[in-house]
């Protein structure tokens, strides 16, 4: 393949990667706002389910024995089975469990805690439930836009879409090993760092200008092995298809494979233009 086809490819990559993660992004936000909305006293359930309940015991309770659990409906069976130790702030929580009749009709019930005197504690413990015909209808009440649509937890949809993401990724990374050696045999490199000179060295600053105006960036690349550069060797600076010429630049320095030059005439260089070798003699 050639280098223009290669490169197409891997833009192609990361707008795909892009997308998904963007997508990632927006499944997290719709999770957090659902949360953040959602009434944590509120159940959507079906006939016949079962749930846990679990609360701090009320203030002026000492035991489960001082407190009840009533249900709006007599087909939802409530019941306490233990009290324990919170593990973050301490203090005694209960347990419970709500179960629903099979046969009970689709509507809003409530089980809330009262004192065996009949009182409700301050604040309430009561939970709303909303008993749906069936997982659609539960569905369609959630307030994420990804539950409605997907069927599928925003958090989910997210972890998902992550794992996809790492597709592009590697694909990326594999067409950029080939477009190196694509430019290799067309001696050139690509371009992976541009960053301006530092204003107070000599050769990078305009003379005379204010506060040392940079005019000259240091660019990196690896042209791979035997490229045959040495500092002062100059090189082609063309644009990211490799058909413009924007600058050349004189080699600083040179470690392993990786090359450091400075950009001369005062042009910009982008990370991902492309670097000329001179022709071998």
């Amino acid at each position: 393949m050639s280098y223009a086809s290669l490169a197409a490819g891997r833009r192609l990559c990361g707008v795909f990667g892009c997308a998904l993660l963007v997508l990632v992004l927006s499944s997290l936000v719709d999770g957090m706002i659902t949360g953040g909305f959602k009434d944590p006293f509120r159940l959507d359930l079906l006939p016949g389910q079962s749930v846990k309940l679990s609360e701090p015991l009320p203030r002026g309770a000492e035991r489960l024995e001082d407190i009840e659990l009533r249900a709006s409906n007599p087909g939802i069976s409530a019941r306490f089975e233990e009290t324990f130790s919170g593990f973050w702030l301490g203090g005694t929580l209960w347990r419970g469990e709500a179960r629903l009749a099979p046969d009970l009709p689709v509507g809003d019930y409530s089980v809330a805690v009262f004192y065996h005197n009949g009182t409700a504690p301050s604040p309430p413990q009561a939970y709303t439930f909303r008993v749906h015909p069936d997982l659609r209808s539960i569905r369609m009440a959630s307030g994420s836009f990804i539950t409605r649509t997907l069927g599928l937890s925003p958090y989910l949809f997210a972890a998902y879409l992550l794992a996809l993401a790492l597709v592009p990724m590697a694909a990326s990374f594999v067409l950029s090993r080939k477009i190196a050696q694509a430019l290799r045999g067309m001696r050139m490199a690509e371009i992976y760092r541009a960053m301006a000179t530092p204003p107070d060295t000599v050769e990078g600053a305009v003379e005379g200008a204010p506060g040392g105006t940079p005019r000259a960036q240091r660019i990196f690349f690896s042209p791979g092995p035997g490229h045959k550069l040495t500092p002062g060797s100059l090189v082609e600076v063309l644009d990211e298809r490799g058909q413009k010429l924007l600058a050349t630049a004189e080699v600083t320095e040179i470690i392993n494979e990786d090359v450091t030059a400075l950009v001369q005439g005062g042009a910009q260089v982008r990370p991902g233009s492309l670097a000329r070798l001179p022709q071998a003699r």
